[in-house]
């Protein structure tokens, strides 16, 4: 009999933790959404708490996800076109998003992951879709070995994500386990030596409408501050840390999948611009992190 993982939200934490140009480390609680793909509709609550492709308390929209496909692919289809562009030739029994929903219409994920599993629970591949600050997504098809977790891939940096980071190094993620426990470890490495090690771990519980009503109650605030503190790191990192933000480069890789920038975008790009200025007429730290 086919065992699937159930749905779950997952209350935890998210920890950063970097080496230079001095050691700075945060940790933030968080509450995220693990799941199952092809049952998101079954999700269902009073008053709209959690809903697929319409507005609703949390939500989740196909549009978020996997851009370049069709406006009407489900999150399945998405997923098993970009294995196929990448020659990635599985046809997983199971996907689970790990990802934190709109909440009333909003959302900023810096991460989301797509466990691709078999029958017998074992890992077949990972995407990984990262969006940056500046209007950009990337994607990252990982193929795995049919193994049961924990399970590691190591692989190439290809995208700008913080500005106190350029594009070199290798990422190197862990995934420890999924269901009632959860844990990824992401880790970056320049020259053999780590220099950022992200870990997100929490504990899941099951989807009731009591525990989305919960969730909203003690984490609905914190979700809403994602891009204040990003932006707040950001400072801490030039002020207390002496860091010099990099050039954003344009975006060349094929896996870079929208390269949209806004009003907002281009404000940002032009005050990290400014302070790479100041810092560089100060005397900055040369050798910054990547």
């Amino acid at each position: 009999m086919t065992h699937r993982y159930k749905s779950t939200i997952v209350y935890g934490e998210v920890k950063h933790w970097r080496k230079e140009p001095r050691e700075h480390a945060f940790c933030y609680p968080i509450a995220f959404f693990c799941l199952d793909v092809d049952l998101i509709e079954l999700i269902k609550g009073p008053f709209r708490l959690f809903t697929r492709n319409r507005v609703g308390v949390y939500s989740i929209y196909e549009q978020d996800y996997l851009v370049g496909a069709p406006s009407s692919a489900s999150l399945r289809a998405r997923v098993e076109e970009i294995l196929r562009q990448s020659e990635i030739e599985i046809i997983p029994d199971q996907i689970l998003l790990l990802t934190m929903p709109r909440l009333f219409g909003y959302v900023f994920n810096p991460v989301s992951f797509f466990v691709c599993l078999d029958a017998e629970q074992r890992v077949l591949a990972l995407v990984i879709q990262v969006n940056n600050t500046f209007g950009e997504t990337h994607v990252y098809p990982l193929q795995g070995k049919a193994t049961q977790m924990p399970c590691t891939w190591r692989f190439g940096k290809d995208f700008f994500v913080s500005p106190f980071f350029d594009k070199e190094g290798e990422y190197c993620v862990t995934l420890t386990s999924v269901g009632g426990k959860l844990r990824i470890d992401v880790d970056l490495y320049v020259d053999d030596q780590c220099v950022f090690r992200s870990t997100l771990s929490g504990q899941g519980h099951e989807i009731t409408p009591a525990r989305v009503a919960k969730t909203l109650g003690i984490y609905g605030f914190s979700q809403l501050l994602t891009m204040t503190r990003i932006h707040m790191q950001a400072v801490l990192l030039y002020w207390k840390a002496g860091a010099c933000p990099f050039e954003k480069p344009r975006p060349t890789h094929r896996n870079t999948i929208r390269s949209k920038q806004d009003f907002i975008h281009r404000i940002r790009l032009k005050f990290l611009s400014c302070l790479r200025s100041l810092r560089n007429k100060r005397g900055g730290y040369e050798r910054d992190v990547r």
